[in-house]
């Protein structure tokens, strides 16, 4: 057998085990992870002087039960967050929007507090639509101002292109997903669910030198500025037992070796829109460009552009004072 391909074969065979033993040593957490993740989302809130009422609300899908933080009076914002984060990440803006809003503040489908979620071949269209309207009708309200974060804005796009009457105003901070088809390389290896098995495995147990690793690449510019229970309350958001395996799901199902995949695509449905939209991004963010954020806008019927200088994916952990001015003034605003 000619060398070249023993080669092969071996390479062949090791990607093997290595996908095997990711399918059979999955880490198993307890519900000690939850409750450490509960007590630094408290320290963090706690950290800035902040008290948010923690809730769950039972839905009729697509999970029945949804955790949310609620603060303030007023006409009811509802905040979504992105693929890999959790309710308690808005922490910084939570107070300037509770005072003027009713804010509700949610955990996602196999994120933070709400029940696990597998994504597998779900349709993250019709799925983000109806997780926002279980969660509206099972607290009753009509219609609410939506601020949605990367795959938080792909849902809330997709909920407004398909209930247009329940949104007021649309809120798009950090690029939306689903706006293009191109995203960062490594996202795209992390879809890939033989690759993504083997990078956890050598990746191992999440570590606040990983999440601030991560952070510094992909979603915040200054790292360095966030406090330290930050960083753990990272970590334990990515212990709680089934949150990893959900995130790895929705890159799974979202992702395709050419980028992000076609029948996700937001494109279309932002075209649509009635309502006003409003696209707050930073000058740093890696996941899309501010030239296709305008391109975006300037093909829909009345949107408008904000960029945040030394901002990332993450521009209210950078510059928490300007998101929170720029949501306000693009709800306020005719």
């Amino acid at each position: 057998m000619k060398l070249w391909i023993k080669i092969l074969l071996l390479v062949l065979g090791a990607i093997l085990i290595l996908i095997v033993w990711g399918l059979t040593l999955d880490k198993k957490f307890t519900e000690t992870s939850t409750a450490a993740y509960i007590q630094t989302s408290h320290a963090l809130f706690e950290e800035i002087g902040i008290d948010p009422q923690s809730h769950f609300v039972n839905t009729q899908g697509p999970v029945k039960r949804v955790h949310y933080y609620e603060m303030g009076e007023g006409e009811p914002l509802i905040l979504i967050h992105g693929g890999g984060g959790y309710a308690s990440q808005w922490y910084t803006i939570m107070e300037e929007l509770a005072k003027s809003y009713h804010i509700y503040v949610l955990d996602r489908p196999g994120s933070g507090l709400t029940d696990n979620f597998i994504y597998g071949d779900v349709d993250l269209t019709k799925h983000g639509a109806a997780f926002i309207r279980s969660f509206m009708d099972a607290l009753k309200l009509d219609s609410a101002h939506i601020v949605g974060h990367s795959m938080g804005g792909l849902f809330s796009v997709n909920f407004a292109g398909i209930y247009p009457q329940r949104v007021k105003k649309l809120v798009l901070i950090g690029h939306p997903a689903g706006g293009t088809e191109t995203i960062p390389p490594q996202v795209v290896m992390m879809g890939l669910p033989a690759v993504n098995k083997i990078l956890l495995k050598l990746i191992g147990e999440p570590t606040i030198k990983g999440s601030k690793d991560f952070h510094g690449m992909m979603l915040v510019h200054k790292p360095e500025q966030l406090p330290d229970i930050y960083w753990q309350n990272d970590v334990n958001a990515q212990l709680i037992p089934g949150s990893a395996r959900s995130f790895n799901s929705l890159l799974e199902n979202c992702v395709e070796f050419g980028g992000f995949n076609e029948a996700f695509l937001i494109q279309n449905t932002l075209f649509n829109l009635p309502h006003h939209v409003t696209f707050i991004v930073g000058d740093k963010d890696v996941w899309d460009t501010i030239e296709n954020a305008e391109y975006l806008a300037s093909k829909m019927n009345n949107a408008t552009v904000h960029v945040i200088k030394n901002a990332s994916h993450l521009p209210w952990l950078d510059a928490p004072e300007e998101s929170a001015q720029l949501i306000l003034s693009a709800l306020e605003g005719n």
